[in-house]
């Protein structure tokens, strides 16, 4: 009884007399500093998104462009609003344009457009996209990351990237950026971005061969985080035409509040 009881138990296991047990798999490989320290920002990056709060700031916009020998620089003013449902979910960013060239922009929706057109070229995800792009879990795959010999002449970690062999083949990969290298520069003592630049081959027909952001601390309520500064980017327009260059900076963080006024109904 008792050596039909060890066989039974022996073919339960999937296992016939005779066979022995498979091998144990091989540990996985451990991880670079550089993994470990991309993996530590990328849950840094979306702590970040799921804890800031809805804010408004103040943006400066300012592009210069050329076509040949002629240059046409142009500025505006406006606000930049990262808005949360109030039901939750992710962040909704927003641009406003409110002076161009010194001069308020028209209250008239069409008017206004036109004038838009011709005023600075403003980036409609040049807030958080940037660093959504290299350092959120969707994106993680895309790129390879290795740790600079040298610290940056400020001190900072510099971590460098580039795009993964496998980008064409990745569904999550953005369209359009295989080549791309590119350099973040890490606080030692957050882990947190104090600035980020990435340069696209222009074979690549990229539309923004170069951008760069550069993060600073900005309060808002009780609470600290580190957040574009300034951003920058270069491009070819018109086919290769036109040259653009285009700043924005960022200031007067607070958190956006929405207020309504209720207005009683007029008497029967």
């Amino acid at each position: 009884m008792i050596g039909k009881t060890c066989v039974a138990a022996v073919l339960c296991c999937g296992l016939t007399l005779g066979q022995s047990p498979a091998p144990p798999s091989p540990p996985a490989a451990p991880k670079s500093p550089a993994d470990v320290l991309v993996d530590q920002i990328v849950e840094n990056y979306a702590a970040l998104r799921a804890t800031l709060p809805s804010l408004t700031a103040h943006e400066t916009v300012e592009t210069h462009a050329t076509r040949g020998i002629l240059w046409q620089n142009t500025s505006g003013e406006g606000t930049v609003r990262m808005l949360r449902a109030s039901s939750g979910g992710g962040l909704k960013e927003t641009h406003e344009m409110t002076v161009l060239n010194g001069k308020p922009v028209a209250p008239n929706q069409q008017k206004a457009q036109a004038q838009l057109q011709k005023g600075p070229v403003q980036p409609s995800d040049g807030f958080f996209g940037v660093q959504d792009a290299f350092f959120s879990r969707r994106y993680r795959p895309c790129y390879t990351f290795t740790l600079a010999p040298q610290p940056a002449h400020d001190g900072a970690i510099e971590l460098r990237f580039a795009s993964s062999p496998e980008y064409a083949s990745l569904p999550k990969c953005i369209p359009g950026s295989e080549g791309l290298t590119g350099i973040a520069r890490i606080d030692t003592a957050t882990h947190q971005l104090t600035h980020l630049e990435y340069a696209t081959p222009t074979q690549v027909g990229h539309t923004a061969p170069f951008a760069s952001t550069e993060y600073a601390p900005a309060r808002i309520g009780d609470k600290t985080f580190r957040l574009p500064a300034v951003t920058a980017a270069s491009y070819a327009a018109d086919n290769a035409k036109a040259h653009l260059h285009t700043t924005i900076h960022y200031s007067d963080y607070h958190q956006y509040t929405a207020t309504s006024t209720i207005v009683p109904a007029d008497p029967e």
